[in-house]
């Protein structure tokens, strides 16, 4: 019984310092949680009672936020803070918007494996044009910002307004690269954030960057695509602003 309790409390532990207990890292702890049904069945039940879903996939197990529960997720003032401590709503909106958008991206239509390796910041920023355009083109935004619980108003305006980079007033060449006076600002920024959350690694590659997501995204995805408590809808509908905008491209090209 105390060897249980044990385990279970290392395997807690573990889990909130990194986020993950990776078979590869604590192989001896792993093994003793995966082969023993109980002792998986108290570590899923106390991640449970202190807001925490978890879940065992590629070759680990990973913990993500329960929405609703306080103890390990943000208040608005708070992820506004974490993002950039300049941040307001409309910053903080847009930049949940720029991670829907690569959630959409990676997994379209809610499937649990990558669609692709990894995503360009530049072709982002293009992808997050197009969505805004069509958004743009709506007569009833405030009303799909009503039935989809999102303010999309703000993000439109937000990013229109945007210059695409802002320079350094000292130095021409040189951009700021976070903050929120851009789009590559915002977005590097809102990058930066998931990075810090080991949900994103970017890779400097021939002046862009190359966005890789980690097995803790892929975990979290996996526990937001299969949760009947999870508002999905928001992630279908931006999805959909892509096969709509890639329509209007067309038409357009005609």
């Amino acid at each position: 019984m105390i060897d249980k309790i044990d385990i279970v409390g290392k395997g807690l532990k573990v889990l909130i310092e990194n986020g993950k207990l990776d078979r590869k890292e604590e192989p001896r702890l792993y093994e003793e949680i995966i082969n023993n049904i109980d002792i998986l069945n108290d570590l899923e039940k106390l991640c449970q009672n202190i807001g925490l879903y978890l879940s065992q996939k590629y070759g680990g197990f990973y913990v993500s936020p329960i929405p609703g529960v306080r103890t390990f997720s943000y208040s608005n003032d708070e992820l506004k803070k974490a993002l950039w401590n300049g941040f307001n709503n409309e910053d903080m909106y847009t930049g949940l918007f720029i991670i829907a958008t690569i959630v959409t991206e990676f997994f379209p239509e809610a499937n649990e494996v990558a669609a692709i390796p990894f995503l360009k910041v530049n072709k982002l920023i293009e992808i997050i044009d197009n969505k805004i355009d069509v958004l743009r083109n709506k007569a009833n935004l405030e009303e799909v910002s009503y039935e989809q619980s999102y303010n999309f108003e703000v993000v439109v305006k937000k990013w229109t307004e945007l210059p695409r980079i802002r320079m350094n007033k000292t130095d021409i060449d040189n951009r700021l690269e976070h903050g929120k006076r851009s789009k590559i600002q915002v977005v590097n920024t809102t990058l930066r954030f998931l990075e810090n959350q080991n949900l994103i690694k970017s890779v400097d590659f021939n002046s862009d960057k190359n966005i890789y997501v980690t097995d803790r995204f892929k975990a979290t995805i996996h526990n937001v695509f299969n949760n009947e408590y999870i508002q999905n809808e928001i992630y279908d509908y931006i999805e959909g602003l892509r096969e709509k905008g890639n329509l209007i491209q067309l038409n357009e090209s005609r």
